[in-house]
């Protein structure tokens, strides 16, 4: 039986492209998309798409969604506006481009007290990066075990779509669990579940849940990640042993997927995999948000510095994130995935379609929305559509 999964890329304001893909696949299909698939996955921008598809919406009403609602998220294109000013106090110079604030007040009017443990099917993986263990972080609406709980379907969205260099990071609180290894008077040794990283859990309060020295709270004053050795400030009245079971308060930095995986497809098979699905089952459909065409010279970047860098590279860097992924994906689904992308050149309409994930311009977003109803017209990519659902 096919096991059916839908993967949606990064892409800022240009996730309104891969929602109007979305909203001709749903009318070949003729029934929701939430009923269609079986796993959902999205990475940035991909992550509101994928949030919303999980919770019932219709792709018409997430593209009006960018629509109406994207210029509250990027409300200016400049970096040197007064608008800014506010965040140059609070962030200094190098303060991202943008406030969170229209992010979350979008996210929070769109999917409301939605959480992600409510979304029991289709199944829900987002993806976000922790800039303090430097790893990715999978939200799963399947495993209520994880660390993070049941989030709001809003903050996960914001987790996942904090572009470096646009916005902020996300502070999330976490629960880390598990079985002490040993204890002494004064620490705890912590299993090999726990973060590698030093002094990642300093100042953070552990907690022994269950087992010996149950009831007690401490402070970590010192973590040395290659042991798990967590120094407690005030020694212990019951020294943990083996059957202590602790946890952890601590905190995630959550910065954009596209960082870990701007192509979320990779991910979402080897989720299927592990949920025990074949690998000749998997079916999937990967969804891009448009390839980027503007050039960067050699001779500029040569001689570019951190400045010159600093917000190219993000767009180089989810790029090479997406290609990589989709390498991955197509060794291992081969003909069992199809690839909707086209480039962002004027090849379509004859119009301008900017790569720029804020360029929320009236026109570029009609643009958009018309090279996208171009592209899935063209008898080619009708053709690779219908063949792919007819074998799934």
């Amino acid at each position: 039986m096919p096991f059916r999964i839908l993967s949606l890329d990064g892409g800022g304001i240009r996730g309104i492209v891969a929602a109007k893909m979305l909203a001709a696949i749903e009318k070949e299909i003729k029934q929701p998309l939430n009923e269609y698939f079986d796993l959902i996955a999205g990475t940035s921008t991909g992550s509101i798409l994928a949030a919303a598809i999980a919770r019932g919406c219709k792709s018409d009403e997430i593209v009006e969604l960018y629509r109406q609602k994207s210029s509250i998220i990027f409300p200016y294109r400049k970096r040197l506006t007064l608008k800014r000013l506010p965040l140059i106090f609070k962030h200094g110079i190098s303060a991202p481009k943008f406030s969170d604030k229209g992010l979350i007040q979008v996210l929070q009017s769109a999917f409301g007290s939605t959480t992600l443990f409510d979304i029991t099917s289709p199944m829900l993986l987002v993806i976000s990066f922790d800039t303090i263990e430097r790893e990715p972080i999978f939200f799963k609406s399947w495993r209520q075990d994880k660390g993070y709980g049941n989030v709001p379907l809003w903050e996960i969205c914001v987790c996942s779509a904090s572009a470096p260099t646009y916005f902020p990071a996300h502070r999330l609180g976490k629960r880390v669990s598990g079985n002490a290894e040993d204890g002494l008077k004064d620490a705890i040794i912590l299993d090999d579940d726990a973060a590698s990283v030093d002094n990642v859990y300093n100042n953070t309060q552990i907690r022994i849940i269950d087992g010996t020295g149950s009831g007690q709270t401490r402070t970590i004053s010192k973590y040395i990640g290659s042991f798990r050795h967590a120094t407690v400030s005030q020694n212990w009245d019951i020294i943990p042993d083996k059957t202590s079971i602790y946890s952890i308060k601590s905190v995630y930095s959550a910065i954009d997927g596209g960082v870990a995986a701007n192509n979320p497809s990779s991910c979402a098979i080897a989720e299927a995999l592990k949920l025990g699905h074949r690998v000749e089952d998997i079916r999937i459909l990967s969804i891009g948000t448009g390839e980027r065409t503007r050039v960067i010279p050699y001779e500029y970047a040569e001689h570019w510095g951190l400045i010159q860098w600093a917000q190219p590279l993000i767009g180089v860097l989810f790029d090479g994130s997406s290609e990589i992924y989709e390498y991955i994906t197509k060794q291992i689904a081969h003909e069992r995935i199809l690839r909707l992308q086209f480039k962002l050149d004027r090849d379509l309409t004859g119009k301008r379609l900017s790569d720029d994930i804020d360029d929320t311009s009236s026109e570029n977003i009609e643009n958009l929305l018309e090279a996208a109803q171009v592209y899935m017209k063209q008898p080619k990519i009708q053709a690779s559509l219908q063949k792919f659902l007819q074998n799934a």
